[in-house]
C-alpha cells in the first residue's frame, strides 16, 4: 500500500466518525430535544436556499456569461432570496421561538466543525504541521467557546452570536489552510481559496499550478 491510498483512507476514517457522529446527534436530537430537530429541518434547508439565491446573484453581475443567462440567474436568484427569507421571517415569529433559537442553529454546526477541525489535525499526516496544530488548536476553543454560549446564551445573546460567527470565521480560514497545505499552496494568495472546495470535495486531479495556483 502506498503513500496516497495510506493518506485517503485517513481522511476516509475521519469523514466516517464525523458521520457517526452526526447520526449519534441526530438520535439524541429526536430523544430530547425533538422540537428543536423538527424546526432545523426547516430552517437549514431554507438557509442554503437564501445562500443559493445570494450565489445565484452574485454570479448575475460578476460572472461573464451571456445577457440572457445573467438576467435568468439573478431572477432566479432574486426568487430563492425572497422565499428563503419570508419564510424564515414566518417561522421566527412564532411566539415560542425566540431569538435564542438562532444561536442554537449557528452552534450546532460550528461545533461539528470544531470537532472535524481537531480530527482532520491530528489524524491526516499529509498536511503541513504548522497548520494541523493551528487547526486542533482552533476546534478545541471552538467546542469550549460553544458549550460557554449556549451556557451563558440567556444573559448574553449577541456576546454569544457573535462569538460563534467569529469562531466559523476563523475555523473557515484555518481549515482552508490546511486543505491548501496538501497541494503546497498558499492562503496568503487570496486567489487559491477558490481551489478548497475542489480540494474538499476531492475533484483535484490536476497540478493547480498550472491554473495559476500560488505555492507556499
Amino acid at each position: 500500500m502506498n503513500i496516497q491510498d495510506l493518506v485517503n483512507r485517513d481522511k476516509l476514517r475521519c469523514d466516517n466518525i464525523i458521520s457517526i457522529t452526526l447520526l449519534i446527534s441526530f438520535l439524541v436530537l429526536f430523544l430530547f430535544f425533538r422540537f428543536l430537530l423538527y424546526l432545523s429541518l426547516m430552517v437549514y434547508p431554507l438557509f442554503s436556499c437564501f445562500l443559493f439565491g445570494v450565489y445565484y446573484v452574485y454570479r448575475s453581475f460578476f460572472k461573464e456569461e451571456k445577457t440572457k443567462n445573467k438576467v435568468y440567474r439573478f431572477i432566479q436568484g432574486a426568487i430563492y432570496v425572497t422565499f428563503s427569507t419570508l419564510m424564515l421571517l414566518l417561522i421566527f415569529s412564532y411566539p415560542h421561538i425566540t431569538l435564542n433559537y438562532i444561536v442554537y442553529f449557528l452552534a450546532i454546526p460550528v461545533s461539528f466543525i470544531g470537532f472535524a477541525a481537531i480530527l482532520k489535525g491530528s489524524t491526516v499526516d499529509v498536511y503541513s504541521p504548522i497548520y494541523r496544530k493551528f487547526n486542533i488548536f482552533i476546534g478545541m476553543i471552538t467546542i469550549i467557546i460553544t458549550i460557554l454560549d449556549l451556557y451563558i446564551l440567556d444573559y448574553y445573546f449577541l456576546l454569544s452570536l457573535m462569538s460563534l460567527i467569529i469562531l466559523l470565521i476563523l475555523n473557515g480560514i484555518s481549515r482552508s489552510a490546511l486543505y491548501l497545505s496538501e497541494y503546497g499552496l498558499s492562503i496568503r494568495n487570496l486567489k487559491n481559496m477558490k481551489y478548497v472546495f475542489f480540494i474538499m470535495d476531492n475533484l483535484v486531479v490536476l497540478d493547480l499550478q498550472e491554473y495559476g495556483a500560488e505555492k507556499i
